[in-house]
This record gives structure tokens, C-alpha cells and sequence, in this order.
């Protein structure tokens, strides 16, 4: 990214686009992806819909229906006019969509119960996929049986470290999170985590992309933030007041910036969260160092930064496009 990300900067960004479904396609997103380039935004909601926008421009592009097998953590595959998402009817089974042609390209079975996250490998045409069959199995997209099976609790949450050679795989009601070696699966997890048993109701995994911290995101107005390669804890993120619990999942209300260095978190009363972790002493409760007004009348559960341009976005129902306002 050109512009430096700090306090000041952030705290300039400014809705500048909602995008409303008509009132007989309301429904929550429950997921929210960038691809590679960060051109497009995906896009997937309870009402068995995915929708495309193009990211850099602010525009709506297209819907993409799933009305026969409903959608989940839809996520670009390295390509930008394809991607992977998860089946909420019918069956299991994980699909790959040609976006431009609305082909399916492959199916991916296996799975016994609900796919409830996904995350493309950021080093290869390899995927993991979370289920609620109580396994996370890792694919390839040229074929359609799972390479490995990794046995979960559920529920579970799965994130790929910046080098695609570990993953994590957490579970929120054990307060465990295990780190695995892609090429050494069959040995379990190399390290496994602690989570504070106070902190809970956590939904998502991230690694920051320099790879020092994994954060983990809740809905309930508390964040927290680990050391990637010891498990410590150095963070707990507060002053955000928790969104109701509801009955689809949640792709996770705090993500971090694409250096690593902050970290913002959404908040019920309307507005996004700055905090700043890098340059703060471990061990401490962080409080916001500056927040941005949400859009008007939206509801920002969701979060995503966008990974090479000045622009993020939140999500409930309707989606909103954030961007950098220099005359701030």
C-alpha cells in the first residue's frame, strides 16, 4: 500500500458507498473476501447469494445465485474470476465456480455436516476447509478428494499463516489452539495455545502478514491478540460495545491493518475502533486510540481490510465501502 498506515491516517478513512439489497433480499452477510489484487470484494449472505463488487472503484457487479445449494465463506482462489465456497443445502460439498461463466469447475466431497469456513493456501492452489463433521481437511483444486483429514472439535476456526507452510486450527469452547506443520500433519500440532478462558465467544482466526501476532475476533466488544510463535498473550482489545448474538454465522468483527501494526474492531454503537498494538507494552489492555463514524444507518458486524488498496469494509445486511479521505 502507498499510504502509511497510522494513527491519523486510519482515523481519516470515510464511508463512501452502502450497498442495500431490496427489502425482499435482506439477509446478513457471513462472509467477506478480497482477492489477491485486492480489485474485487465477494461476498456471501444467509439468503443463498454471493455478490461481486468491484473493490477499487466502489461498484456493485453482479449477483451470483446459489439458490439450490445455498452459500458460505465464499473466498477467491488465486484467480480473480473464481472461487471456492461452501454448500448450506442439499449437501456438503464445496464448490468451485468460474465467476465470469457461472460454471461449476469442480466439487469437492467428503464432508459429513456443514462447511463452516474456508481459507485458500496463500502459497499454492491448496485449500482447508473447517466443518461442523468434527474434521478439517486440506484440498488441492485439481481434484476432488480431500489430501488430508485433520479431526476437530467443533466449534472451529482455521487460518493460514502468511507463508502457507502452518495453519491454526482453534476451538473457542476448549480454548485451544493448535499450530500444524503442512508437511508434518500426521504429528498434530507443533504447539498448542491456551486461550484465557475469560475470553470467549471468539469466531475468527488471523495472522497478521508479517506474521508476529494471530488475532482472535469476537462479536462480544473484546478482542484479543497472541504472539504467533510462542502463543502468549500480549493484547486484550476493549471500549467497543458487543453486537446481539444471532442465529448465521459470523465472519468476525476486528481484523488487522495490512502491516501488522493496528488493529480495528467494530463496534454495535456505529462506529470502527483503531488500536495500536505495535508500538504498546505487552500485556496491557488496549483501549481505542481513534475510531471512525460507521456509515449511517449500518450495523458494521463484519470486517475486512483490503490487502493492497486504501480501503476496507464492514458488513451486517448491507455492505459499505470504506476509503481514505485526504482532504481530512
Amino acid at each position: 500500500m502507498s499510504l502509511d498506515i497510522n494513527k491519523d491516517n486510519l482515523a481519516s478513512f470515510r464511508p463512501v458507498k452502502t450497498f442495500k439489497p431490496g427489502d425482499n433480499e435482506l439477509a446478513p452477510v457471513t462472509s467477506l473476501n478480497f482477492d489477491d489484487h485486492g480489485r474485487y470484494l465477494l461476498t456471501a449472505s444467509a439468503n443463498d447469494n454471493m455478490h461481486l463488487y468491484d473493490a477499487m472503484n466502489c461498484r456493485f457487479l453482479n449477483t451470483v445465485a446459489s439458490k439450490k445449494y445455498g452459500c458460505h465463506s465464499a473466498k477467491f482462489t488465486h484467480s480473480q474470476n473464481e472461487c471456492v465456497y461452501s454448500s448450506t443445502m442439499k449437501s456438503f460439498d464445496i464448490r468451485h465456480l468460474n465467476l465470469e461463466t457461472n460454471q461449476y469447475l469442480r466439487y469437492f466431497t467428503g464432508h459429513g455436516a456443514l462447511v463452516s469456513d474456508l481459507e485458500m493456501s496463500p502459497l499454492n492452489d491448496t485449500f482447508i476447509s473447517a466443518s461442523y463433521d468434527e474434521s478439517v481437511r486440506l484440498w488441492d483444486l485439481r481434484t476432488s478428494k480431500a489430501q488430508a483429514i485433520v479431526p476437530s472439535l467443533v466449534p472451529n476456526c482455521i487460518a493460514y499463516d502468511p507463508s502457507g507452510l502452518v495453519f491454526a486450527l482453534g476451538n473457542p469452547e476448549n480454548y485451544e489452539i493448535g499450530l500444524y506443520n503442512l508437511r508434518e500433519l500426521k504429528n498434530g500440532p507443533f504447539l498448542v495455545i491456551k486461550v484465557n478462558p475469560t475470553f470467549h465467544q471468539w469466531n475468527k482466526l488471523e495472522f497478521s502478514n508479517d506474521g508476529k501476532y494471530i488475532l482472535l475476533a469476537s462479536s462480544a466488544g473484546k478482542q484479543i491478540i497472541l504472539d504467533a510463535f510462542d502463543g502468549s498473550q500480549l493484547f486484550e482489545l476493549s471500549g467497543t460495545k458487543p453486537f446481539p448474538l444471532r442465529e448465521f454465522m459470523d465472519a468476525g468483527s476486528a481484523c488487522f491493518t495490512p502491516d501488522g501494526s493496528f488493529t480495528l474492531g467494530t463496534d454495535y454503537a456505529g462506529k470502527i475502533a483503531i488500536y495500536n498494538h505495535s508500538e504498546s507494552v505487552s500485556g496491557k489492555t488496549l483501549k481505542p486510540c481513534a475510531s471512525i463514524t460507521a456509515a449511517p444507518d449500518s450495523c458494521p458486524r463484519t470486517i475486512a481490510f483490503n490487502p493492497k488498496y486504501s480501503m476496507f469494509v464492514t458488513a451486517d445486511e448491507s455492505v459499505d465501502l470504506y476509503v481514505f479521505d485526504e482532504l481530512i
